[in-house]
């Protein structure tokens, strides 16, 4: 009996110890620094991701608006690289101008699309000028190399009180990446129409666009070459800017 009595409380001890409430493990510090420094990572991977978003806004295989792109603050820069100031890009790049429709009644009108298409393996920067934004016209020659579609004579003056805007003198650049291969596309309009000058609307015009001019009947029946003047920089070229003005050939019919 005296050797139970000493063997109870050290069962008693043992029982207590085996079914007692567990403590739950700690987890190692090292755990929780590990998942911050993940959570981390992550979101300056995801940082750098939208700064390699935002820096890619001006490069691209395809640049559907060339003339919104060319509108991005990203895209400016103050001026051409001395590198690239005049480059000869005769057979590496082509611009081109396609006409919708190629034939068009008198006073219709015609959407041009205008391609610039990288031709080699490598990038290509493009440079634009812009003052405050990209300016590309749309010329009309006739038979005679005359301009068919500007009214006679020089522009009358502005009515009373009113002045014509000034532009900026404080022009930049634009630059887009066409990756190897890749192209650029911008869409203009143009009416086979006659012009006068309309100083009605000087006040408000917009300053890059020139003396207002209003249409003043259709353009008479014939074939005519449309210039599209682009504001391209830094490409070598002769005379006739075969490159930063492409042009293309157009009839004027029934």
């Amino acid at each position: 009996m005296k050797t139970r009595a000493l063997l109870l409380p050290c069962l008693f001890a043992l029982l207590s110890f085996a079914c007692g409430e567990k403590k739950p493990a700690e987890k190692p510090a090292s755990a929780s620094g590990d998942e911050d420094a993940g959570a981390e990572s992550a979101s300056s991977e995801g940082d750098a991701g939208d700064k390699g978003e935002k820096k890619d806004v001006c490069t691209g295989f395809e640049i559907t608006d060339l003339e919104a792109t060319l509108n991005k603050s990203a895209c400016e820069m103050a001026s051409v690289p001395p590198a690239d100031v005049s480059r000869e890009l005769k057979d590496k790049l082509e611009v081109k101008v396609l006409p919708l429709p190629t034939r068009v009644a008198p006073g219709g009108k015609v959407e041009l699309i205008v391609t610039f298409q990288n031709k080699t393996p490598a990038p290509m920067p493009l440079y634009f000028t812009i003052n405050p934004t990209p300016k590309f016209d749309v010329e009309a020659y006739d038979a005679k190399n005359k301009r068919a579609d500007m009214p006679p004579g020089n522009p009358p003056p502005p009515p009373k009180g009113v002045s014509m805007p000034s532009g900026s003198t404080d022009s930049k650049i634009a630059r887009v990446v066409l990756v190897a291969n890749g192209k650029a596309q911008l869409k203009l309009s143009w009416d086979a129409s006659k012009t006068k000058w309309a100083p009605e609307k000087v006040k408000g015009a917009s300053p890059d666009k020139g003396y207002p001019r209003a249409p003043a009947g259709p353009l008479p029946k014939g074939k005519y070459t449309l210039k599209v003047i682009t504001p391209l920089v830094g490409v070598s070229e002769g005379v006739d800017h075969e490159i930063s003005v492409p042009k293309v050939e157009i009839e004027v019919g029934g």
